[in-house]
């Protein structure tokens, strides 16, 4: 994903690399998200699930519609990580909430680790269906802070467009085998305060902060033995700044901790710590979605504090938890890996998000992070925070980590030189060792179909060169990075690499609509070019659009189901991934 179109989902939610292309973003999300559904919500119960020791919010949904899920199912259960249960919460920064009695349309992952349902980029991932007699917000969706009851943005879509979003649900990512509505345990007793587990989802109206800070007591963010593989040093130095960065802004003092094994959401632990785990040890994060890390902590009823007139319950538990594919920080400069840290830690030390920017706790990251080594500082938004929730004069920051070793124990710098050559569909690809850094153990190829991505696969080398045969034909994007004991380079520029030639365009394009919701589309093989493998039907509502993408085997579609309205056709040819010019357009509309 290139810079422009970045779709990240930090710190729990959908981030994009600027406000104005927030529909890009939600394009990759849905296109990431392994299904979707249409609904009314007619059960929340939050609960313990003993095989994961931590707490699940079950979201069961009456079915009106479905995209990408086996059988279309007539009831679903999303499970949500977080809830509460009891004088216990469990709170991850940028959850959706659920009400029982809403229409919803939610995309959804599958969680690696027992298949259940989740949503898709969290809060970005779920659209309410409001009832609104204007089309332009018929659906809306909302942006929270810590107190879960208030909404501090939110933005609307059509029925039109949130239709075109779910309908690429499943198209690149399968629920195969996905569990669609496992048993939902039964409701949890009411708490002290009244509270029962079904009547919300996560903390609702009980916000809550480290009440070590009154004390001036720190809390120790621990990290997980050798840190991120993928940044020099494990990425210990960014994870020193981030610390630094809230401990200089009031009253908690965050410090550096110990290396620690990894560390999952179970609660088996009141450690009054905060531990950074990396690789996804908890199964939570799908790999196919862009959700890079998730952070949130556990609250406890026990010890309640009043600071500034708010009433806020005891953080015991703090956790940020980093994905594992490698292609998901292959790009990430170490101003983006810092800046996600330290939004992640302000989820573990009580914070949501914030409506404007440049706050760092904003759901989007800015795609400035690509041209800095470091973090953006804490904005007006972050400070006023940390005032109201941690008042009092700033404490020292951590001291700095020790100097870096010498650079024979260094990662290896960036590899240099990388050329590509193709002969037929043999592709070649050579460089040279790096000339700064330590020294180079293996390489890796990072190989995608677009640029910047590694949707291929990630693969290792062992020397500086690798020929790979009977590739099909198509374009491609690959890097390399070079890797050793103490972590991974930078990517190498990026060399694009085409293996066979394009198709022609497609001729005489018709199309017609013999009956309400019924369509026909033909049109004829190019006249020049390779031989195409497959075809692309493009469409959409205004000339030139491409909103719906169909892949069609034959010279012809026809079907049922399709909304009224008036559509602009065109249909490409591809000769395996490469695409030809697209036909002439046509004008259908459907009744």
């Amino acid at each position: 994903m290139g810079v422009a179109l970045l779709a990240l989902l930090l710190a729990g939610s959908a981030l994009t690399a600027e406000a104005s292309l927030r529909g890009a973003a939600d394009e990759a999300l849905a296109r990431s998200s392994a299904g979707a559904v249409q609904g009314r919500v007619v059960d929340v119960t939050a609960a313990w699930d003993d095989a994961a020791g931590t707490i699940y919010t079950f979201v069961t949904i009456d079915v009106v519609r479905s995209w990408g899920l086996e059988g279309s199912p007539a009831r679903v259960v999303v499970k949500q990580l977080g809830g509460i249960v009891g004088g216990t919460a469990l709170v991850i920064g940028g959850q959706a909430r659920f009400e029982i009695g809403e229409d919803v349309l939610v995309f959804l992952d599958v969680r690696p680790r027992d298949r259940t349902l989740s949503v898709a980029g969290l809060e970005q991932g779920k659209w309410l269906l409001t009832g609104s007699a204007e089309s332009a917000t018929a659906a809306a969706r909302d942006v929270r802070g810590h107190d879960m009851a208030t909404v501090v943005d939110r933005e609307y879509r059509s029925t039109v467009t949130l239709d075109a979003l779910a309908a690429l649900a499943g198209t690149d990512v399968r629920a195969t085998g996905a569990v669609l509505a496992p048993a939902v345990p039964a409701p949890a007793p009411a708490a002290l305060d009244g509270r029962s587990g079904p009547s919300f989802s996560l903390l609702t109206s009980t916000p809550a902060r480290w009440h070590e800070a009154d004390s001036g007591t720190p809390v120790y963010v621990d990290s997980q033995t050798g840190g991120h593989p993928q940044f020099a040093g494990g990425g210990l130095a960014q994870l020193s700044n981030a610390v630094a960065a809230w401990s200089a802004a009031g009253s908690l003092r965050l410090q550096n901790g110990v290396a620690r094994s990894a560390r999952c959401f179970y609660n088996s632990e009141y450690d009054e710590r905060i531990s950074v785990s990396y690789g996804d040890p908890c199964g939570e994060i799908s790999d196919a979605s862009s959700t890079l890390a998730i952070g949130g902590a556990y609250y406890s009823s026990i010890d309640r504090r009043a600071v500034n007139g708010l009433t806020y319950w005891k953080i015991t538990k703090g956790m940020v938890v980093v994905d594992n594919p490698p292609s998901k920080f292959a790009s990430f400069t170490t101003g983006c890996y810092e800046e996600m840290l330290v939004h992640e830690l302000g989820h573990a030390i009580g914070f949501g998000h914030a409506a404007a920017r440049p706050a760092i706790m904003y759901p989007s990251i800015s795609s400035g992070c690509f041209s800095r080594a470091v973090s953006a500082p804490l904005g007006a938004d972050d400070l006023a925070a940390m005032a109201s929730v941690y008042p009092g004069g700033a404490v020292p920051p951590p001291p700095p980590l020790p100097p870096p070793p010498p650079p024979t124990n260094d990662a290896p710098g960036t590899p240099v030189g990388l050329t590509a050559t193709v002969s037929g569909s043999t592709v070649t690809l050579q460089w040279s060792a790096p000339a700064s850094g330590g020294a180079a153990t293996g390489y890796q190829l990072l190989a995608g179909t677009a640029p910047g991505a590694a949707n291929l696969g990630v693969i290792p080398v062992g020397g500086t060169g690798v020929s790979v045969p009977g590739v099909p034909n198509g374009v491609y994007y690959v890097r390399v990075v070079a890797t050793n004991a103490m972590g991974a380079s930078t990517p190498t520029s990026e060399a694009t690499i085409v293996v066979g030639g394009a198709p022609g365009a497609p001729r005489s394009l018709t199309a017609s609509a013999p009956a309400p919701g019924q369509v026909s589309i033909t049109w004829l093989a190019p006249a020049s070019g390779p031989a195409p493998t497959s075809y692309r039907l493009l469409a959409g509502h205004t000339p030139g659009a491409s909103t719906y993408q169909i892949p069609v085997s034959a010279t012809g579609l026809a079907g049922g189901g399709v909304p009224a309205g008036v559509y602009y056709v065109r249909v490409v040819a591809l000769n395996g991934a490469t695409p030809g010019p697209a036909s002439a357009e046509v004008v259908l509309t459907v009744r």
